[in-house]
């Protein structure tokens, strides 16, 4: 594979290298991964887009699998299921879309207890109910962006207020050593660039340098040491990069010709994993030793389901989360692999099949329902290396 830096990057070349049409499907699934349902076939892929996963602050307490504790009791949820951010090991942010209103709850507990859905909304003013133009992303713990038809809305207070975007995010050459870059995951939702939140004063970052490419940021992964892995994707091209300096600087790469990048995580600087399809292997599991710069193809075969997630355990495993089965009878499925990529073991398959995002760094988790809950996920079972596994209650 090549390895670029910005100066001189030509899309047109990549994208007349890459075939199209099998990210044409993807973006469309994609632009579904928002609720949290049953029975999302391929064909049924179609309601809202990715959510954006915020960084982690602490590492959980290993313990094995209880059982849960009922959530407190609530009133009805309002409009329908939006998507679930981890936010810490304890802590998230459940939304739930109402129109053209956002409704925020949060946890500290493990969902044990929730904020009243009344307590943080954004009323869009340039959406219009059912089509697109309204996302959010939750960039960390009570730091909310949504994006409203061209106006980019920002609150800091767990959305106690929202202010203008574009004139509270400031802009760096170099990300600050204290402040997290915002992962996401299968497109960006209201994240548009690389972004960094201060979690000590929630102060939100972006930019001043050139892009790594002109193409549409598709995903971003923070890696232990500081580093940062992203794709970038538009009209069919895809683009990896990843950054030493906290994104003052950039090296880039693109699949083989008729390859597309489904999922990219980052150990570290130099090592890292990503997955493809549309080669003559179909999906396969690629690792690379030298920070993107070359690739060897680690696993082939792999289930070609609507989308992948990565991320890095807390041991050094990697976690994948993927559907599996037919249409209609699709489950959600965790796997994990502790021998560099060489394979990728079924660690549970018992989750929902959910099109939502399933991972943040160090974490990947499961959306299960009990019996009863009428077809909608209602607790996540998290873990941080495919072995011990926890519930955390969603708001209900």
């Amino acid at each position: 594979m090549s390895d670029r830096e910005i100066s001189g990057f030509r899309v047109d070349t990549v994208a007349g290298a890459v075939r199209q049409p099998p990210l044409d499907e993807l973006r469309a699934v994609a632009r579904s991964r928002r609720r949290r349902s049953r029975g999302l076939g391929a064909t049924a892929l179609a309601l809202l887009a990715a959510l954006v996963v915020t960084p982690l602050v602490a590492q959980t307490a290993r313990s094995g699998s209880t059982a849960p504790t009922s959530p407190s009791p609530s009133r009805g949820l309002p409009g329908k299921p939006g998507d679930f951010t981890l936010t810490g090991p304890e802590s998230g942010v459940d939304v739930r879309v109402d129109g053209c209103l956002l409704r925020f709850a949060r946890t500290t507990d493990g969902g044990r207890t929730w904020s009243d859905w009344d307590d943080a909304r954004y009323q869009a003013t340039r959406c219009e109910p059912g089509r697109a133009g309204l996302e959010y992303s939750v960039l960390g713990d009570g730091i909310y962006l949504v994006y409203d038809g061209g106006l980019r809305r920002l609150s800091t207070d767990h959305g106690g207020t929202w202010q203008d975007a574009n004139q509270a995010i400031s802009a760096v050459p170099a990300f600050p050593a204290t402040a997290r870059p915002v992962p996401c995951h299968f497109t960006c939702q209201a994240v548009d660039e690389p972004l960094a939140v201060d979690p000590s004063t929630g102060k939100v970052y972006r930019l001043t340098g050139p892009p790594p490419t002109p193409l549409q940021l598709f995903s971003l992964y923070p890696a232990s040491d500081g580093s940062i892995w992203t794709t970038y994707e538009t009209g069919g091209a895809t683009v990896g990069a990843r950054s030493m300096d906290r994104g003052a600087t950039w090296t880039t790469w693109t699949p083989p010709a008729g390859e597309n990048l489904l999922a990219l995580v980052g150990v570290d600087s130099r090592e890292g994993y990503q997955i493809v399809s549309g080669g003559d292997e179909g999906v396969e599991l690629q690792r690379t030793t030298d920070g993107g710069r070359h690739w060897s193809t680690t696993l082939v075969g792999l289930p070609e389901g609507p989308h992948w997630d990565l991320t890095v355990g807390v041991d050094g495993s990697l976690l994948a989360i993927t559907l599996t089965g037919p249409e209609g009878h699709r489950v959600a499925e965790m796997r994990v692999s502790r021998d560099d990529g060489q394979t990728l073991t079924v660690a549970r398959g018992d989750g929902m099949p959910v099109a939502s995002v399933s991972v943040a760094p160090g974490y990947a988790w499961l959306f299960v329902e009990r019996a009863g809950s009428g077809g909608e996920a209602d607790r996540l079972l998290l873990t941080q290396d495919g072995r011990v596994w926890t519930h955390f209650l969603l708001a209900s």
